[in-house]
């Protein structure tokens, strides 16, 4: 139990998103172990501090832009192997002097435990399917009326994901694998510029990892690959955007406390592995302190 749980820190899919405001799918609200409630509050603090673009050419910045979140994840099972999730984000950008700060894209999310762990196999994973809605409710870039567009926090479409985690724990290891398929819808828009359609596509991430645990502690790592279909407009300007794909790289340190509390410190960077095109890369810290309701 205790090694589960704290392997369910260091999901792949709670690394950070590309500044600002990459693809992939918000962190999902899952249980992994036999709780029945789980609440976490976490705060990241990113630095973008390169910019790559579309014919995979490095820019590293002079001034790094400094991206806050506040995030709270609640999850709870509402009956016999489904659970239902939802991640609340409070996102401030900062650059110099200047900053902003608002709500980031909110997601709902559905899960399903399609392969329980009922009895003992030396080779059968656990696994977790869900469903997941993020809604705009961040301002997007064509939104924005700040300067360096300080004021963007989300992507501006809806998406619908699917998806999969799947975990496997051998003696004091454990193991894990994540993958999730989404599409954007395009919306209409209008402004002083454009008068048109925003068209985005699809897009997905692999996540793997592993972590140690004695006693209290766990140690781990983890890397996700992210990629997005380009962003097209229709309209009085017709233009084609550009494929992005990054790889962000996560080490963590988790301590598990009474009362079914546990607090969690981890380091994560974009600029270490993959092939970057078209994303703003950063590295930095996320503190997240996590509180469980047994069943």
């Amino acid at each position: 139990m205790k090694l589960l749980f704290l392997f369910t820190f260091s999901l792949p899919l709670q690394a950070w998103a590309a500044a600002c405001c990459g693809g992939g799918l918000t962190a999902p609200s899952i249980i992994l172990g036999e709780d029945s409630a789980q609440m976490s509050v976490s705060y990241s603090n990113q630095a973008v501090v390169s910019d790559v673009d579309a014919e995979s050419l490095w820019h590293h910045r002079q001034d790094p832009e400094t991206t806050e979140t506040y995030t709270l994840n609640v999850a709870h099972i509402f009956w016999d192997r489904w659970q239902a999730g939802l991640g609340l984000p409070i996102v401030k950008r900062s650059l110099g002097d200047e900053s902003s700060s608002g709500l980031g894209d909110v997601a709902g999310t559905l899960g399903y435990e399609y392969l329980p762990e009922w009895e003992y196999s030396s080779w059968r994973p656990k696994g977790i399917g869900f469903v997941q809605l993020t809604a705009p409710t961040g301002r997007s870039n064509m939104d924005s009326d700040q300067t360096f567009q300080l004021d963007v926090r989300g992507r501006g479409f809806w998406t619908l994901g699917v998806g999969t985690l799947l975990t496997k724990i051998i003696s004091r290891w454990d193991l894990f694998t994540s993958l999730d398929v989404h599409r954007s819808f395009s919306h209409s828009y209008s402004d002083d510029q454009f008068t048109g359609t925003l068209i985005p596509g699809y897009g997905g991430d692999l996540g793997v990892g592993a972590g140690y645990n004695v006693g209290p502690y766990r140690f781990g790592g983890s890397i996700t690959w992210t990629y997005e279909d380009p962003i097209d407009m229709e309209g009085t300007i017709n233009s084609q955007g550009s494929a992005q794909r990054y790889a962000t790289t996560a080490l963590s340190l988790s301590y598990l406390l009474p009362e079914e509390w546990s607090v969690t410190g981890s380091y994560a960077d974009q600029t270490w592995f993959g092939s970057p095109t078209n994303a703003s890369l950063g590295r930095g810290l996320l503190i997240t302190a996590q509180k469980r309701w047994l069943r």
